[in-house]
């Protein structure tokens, strides 16, 4: 784990991905893997499969080895990025939980199964992609192109943070991501206020008014086609949201203000059961010192959508673009920048016994079972491409910081998570046999 967080593999630049793919096809190679690596119109694909082909049950799973952009200069960084330090339990470094840290405690489990019991009772296929970080784009093809090679019983994989006080959890789905860019255009140049101020259009002025919008006060998305109401909620959904437990104090320390939502059951069912609009960037007239009395010609925003349920992101996008010209927004132009649909296996999966006893086993404690995990993984290419049940077991910490300073992990949660994939092993061959 220590020597790939030292690999810079950062998807959005290239950089280090070369030396990230060596890495694994090294490591994998020498843990007995069949390998592959799939060039791409992007970022390479490393593909590989172990133990009897004619194994009576085939385990799926997925991890990335891309990471987020990070920058040593960054306010807030207390370690070199790309120098993983290990203090007491933790591991910080970018990428020791996003997703290094995780796939890697699969892979190891996988690893030590075989030395210390010889040849594997099932076949393991594993997916690591560079794109993640970047929206995963040329994952789906290469899921279609190898569809039938890619045929198992089910999917297991770790990402994301787990819950305070390392609670785990098995996560039955992901929300989507729709990645919009809003670029507002007035007059053909900057006006002065004085001679144009409340005559001539404002790009900034439409571009805040379309967003207001779009979002009430109380951060509901109302427009229609993609609104916060639309999304239906089943019954084992919402009972599963209740169970949930919410560390206010803890929540509240880690983000350093209270949250918007501060009832458990309202929190949980928005972070995992709603859609949820974010504006993720603001650029617009002057902001150096002092005043320039200027009418911008053009402003632009930046915003990411979290979908749930069964909203289609094309379908999303539509519905935004249709409201904001009912509303007269004709200068607002609305850009796609990146699409992931959310995806979502049931609560009731036959396999959910299995995988909670074998987290159950791998930690020591019982693991919590929750609809949705609140961000984004390609985990629709399994469930609607593939058509198979996906279960997402996380192993980062609930203060991992993921795509921020000081991002870490835990050594404990690394152990537990390669304890938790040899059980899953286990688990997997019993099941065979008794077929």
């Amino acid at each position: 784990l220590l020597e790939s967080v030292r690999i810079p593999s950062v998807s959005l630049t290239g950089e280090g991905i070369a030396e990230a793919v060596a890495f694994l096809r090294a490591r994998l190679l020498g843990w007995g893997f069949d390998v592959e690596v799939h060039e791409t119109d992007s970022q390479p694909i490393v593909y590989a499969e172990i133990g009897p082909k004619d194994a009576g049950f085939t385990w799926l799973t997925y991890g990335h080895y891309d990471v987020y952009p990070a920058d040593a200069k960054q306010e807030g960084w207390r370690t070199s990025p790309f120098e993983p330090v290990v203090d007491g339990d933790r591991i910080w470094g970018r990428g020791a939980g996003d997703n290094k840290g995780q796939h890697l405690a699969l892979l190891n489990a996988i690893a030590l199964h075989r030395e210390l019991h010889g040849e594997l009772p099932i076949r393991i296929k594993v997916i690591l992609e560079g794109d993640e970080e970047t929206g995963s784009r040329p994952l789906p093809a290469f899921v279609e192109k190898h569809r039938e090679r890619l045929a198992a019983d089910v999917v297991v994989y770790s990402d994301g943070p787990m819950y305070p006080n390392d609670q785990p959890a098995l996560l039955m789905g992901v929300r989507g991501n729709l990645g919009l860019e809003f670029f507002a255009t007035g007059a053909k140049r900057n006006l002065h206020s004085g001679a144009y101020g409340g005559v001539a259009p404002n790009p900034t002025l439409d571009l805040i008014h379309l967003l207001a919008d779009m979002v009430d006060r109380e951060g509901r998305m109302v427009v229609p086609g993609a609104g916060y109401a639309e999304v239906a909620i089943t019954p084992s959904e919402r009972e599963a949201v209740q169970r949930i437990p919410l560390d206010l104090a803890g929540v509240e320390a880690s983000i350093g203000v209270k949250p918007a939502v501060t009832q458990a059951a309202e929190f949980h069912e928005r972070l995992m059961l709603r859609p949820a609009f974010n504006v993720s960037g603001f650029a617009a007239g002057y902001t150096g010192a002092g005043q320039k009395t200027i009418i911008f010609k053009e402003a632009l925003a930046k915003a990411d959508i979290r979908l749930v349920g069964g909203q289609d992101p094309a379908a999303v996008l539509a519905a935004i673009r249709r409201f904001a010209a009912d509303r007269g927004y004709a200068g607002i132009e609305i850009r796609e920048l990146k699409s992931t649909p959310p995806s979502r296996t049931s609560l009731d999966d036959p396999f959910v016994p299995m995988v909670r006893q074998a987290v159950a086993d791998g930690f020591g404690r019982e693991p919590l079972v929750v609809p949705c995990l609140g961000g984004t993984t390609p985990d629709f290419v399994f469930t609607k491409l593939l058509g198979l049940a996906s279960i997402v077991v996380p192993l980062a910490p609930y203060d991992e910081n993921n795509h921020a300073p000081n991002e870490s992990t835990k050594v404990s949660l690394y152990l537990a998570g390669v304890r938790t994939g040899m059980r899953l092993i286990e688990a997997m061959a019993a099941r065979a046999a008794a077929r």
